[in-house]
């Protein structure tokens, strides 16, 4: 009877582990892990992007916005769902947070392009490039490369 109970109580235990029932930390990456990951997802969303080409004038700018805003949602979705190591969880937060605050920003800019406000549109893209700078110069202490590369 004690083996019997042995035997379930460790089929049970793999029954878990397999359906994703252990902890978290059983599943989190390596800090290698990671950055392989995060560096993957920017470089499928920067191609995407990259394969719109450059806007040249107001309203090629507005339309370009309008295609960007979904990729860089979809793409900053992806890298949220990234689960770091904690020795790099809190300067992914901070990267994290400025990709918001940008996604945020491309959306104002979105706007101030249908406003046709020249200046504000003008305003929102160097806030966008400082935002960009500083996300990317935390993914590159973290050690990412594609993460960390300053846009074309």
């Amino acid at each position: 009877m004690r083996i019997g109970l042995a035997l379930l109580a460790g089929v049970l235990t793999l029954l878990l582990a397999a359906c994703g029932g252990g902890s978290d930390k059983d599943h989190a990456l390596t800090a290698d892990q990671f950055r392989q990951q995060a560096d993957s997802i920017c470089r499928q969303y920067e191609d995407k992007v990259k394969a719109l080409g450059s806007p040249s004038s107001l309203d090629e700018l507005g339309d370009y916005v309008d295609q960007v805003i979904p990729i860089i949602e979809e793409g900053n979705g992806k890298l949220d769902d990234l689960q770091p190591p904690a020795e790099l969880a809190a300067d992914w937060d901070r990267a994290m947070a400025l990709q918001d605050q940008n996604l945020g920003a491309a959306k104002d800019l979105q706007q101030a392009i249908r406003d046709q406000d020249p200046a504000k549109v003008q305003e929102l893209i160097q806030k966008l490039d400082a935002t960009d700078a500083r996300s990317n110069e935390i993914a590159r202490g973290i050690g990412l490369e594609d993460c960390g590369q300053t846009s074309e």
